[in-house]
């Protein structure tokens, strides 16, 4: 199988996955900090759990939209760290269109109240 180019060829992504590129935007992190950010948010419903967590980390890994970074001085060593890569970065912003597009469209459908 070979692997996608285009950002648009990885939408659209869970929402679990978008959060956590959401997350790492900000700058490399490690999981323990992804879960307290992605749970801290007002828009978030529930708990994510562990197993979730690491899943999607492994699935964003293996699609190369995240890596290994190295953990800043005076890190714990226990902690792995991860950050974006280039094409982590246009998922998510292309994710953010998308998700914008549908919202626009479900405005027009009087779905949601005009802004």
């Amino acid at each position: 199988m070979t692997q996608p180019r285009r950002a648009q060829d990885f939408l659209p992504l869970h929402p679990v996955e978008f959060r956590i590129l959401l997350t790492l935007l900000d700058g490399a992190t490690f999981g323990t900090r992804i879960v307290e950010q992605i749970e801290a948010s007002p828009s978030a419903r529930r708990k994510l759990y562990p197993a979730n967590l690491y899943r999607r980390i492994r699935n964003l890994m293996s699609a190369g939209l995240i890596e290994d970074a190295p953990a800043p001085k005076r890190a714990d060593p226990r902690r792995s760290y991860l950050r974006l890569t280039p094409m982590g970065r246009a998922v998510a912003k292309a994710e953010a269109h998308r998700l914008r597009d549908l919202v626009a469209d479900a405005t027009r459908h009087r779905l949601l109240p005009e802004s």
